[in-house]
């Protein structure tokens, strides 16, 4: 009889651990607001694996890294800036997250095979318009970057 409530706790705790694993990641406001700033200021490149391959820009698939560090290169020399952000709300990626950046069969497929449990599409308003991120688990506090799409008016 002994053994009953040793049972019943590792019942419960594998419950537990196992629902954990399945738990979907939501972003925080504040770590979006840091890749933000990042963006603005344009030290995106400096951080290594901040934004992996492949990437999505608008409707399109980036697959080099050196493509993903070109745009990156280029937004911060045309001054790129998300002006006046604001945090409207996070979204765990869902069957039919991919439509905010395209509603084609790519974008159906990409979101299929590159996103999980750990992403999230990220809308934030701008003085320039509206933007989706598509963001996986920070990384030393900052968001990983996978997509990113706008303004969108």
């Amino acid at each position: 009889m002994k053994k009953a409530p040793f049972v019943a706790l590792a019942a419960f705790l594998t419950v537990i651990f196992a629902s954990c694993a399945t738990t979907l990641y939501v972003q925080r406001e504040a770590g979006v607001m840091r890749l933000i700033r990042l963006i603005n200021e344009g030290k995106v490149n400096e951080k290594q694996g901040l934004s992996p391959t492949p990437f999505l820009l608008d409707g399109e698939t980036l697959y080099l890294e050196s493509d993903v560090s070109t745009m990156w290169a280029n937004l911060k020399e045309a001054s790129f800036a998300m002006t006046d952000a604001k945090f409207v709300e996070t979204r765990p990626v869902d069957e039919n997250s991919y439509k905010a950046f395209a509603d084609t069969f790519d974008m159906k497929n990409y979101f299929a095979k590159y996103t999980g449990p750990d992403s999230s599409v990220v809308t934030v308003d701008t003085a320039e318009g509206r933007y989706y991120l598509l963001l996986e688990r920070a990384k030393m506090g900052v968001p990983r970057i996978r997509g990113l799409k706008g303004p969108v008016k």
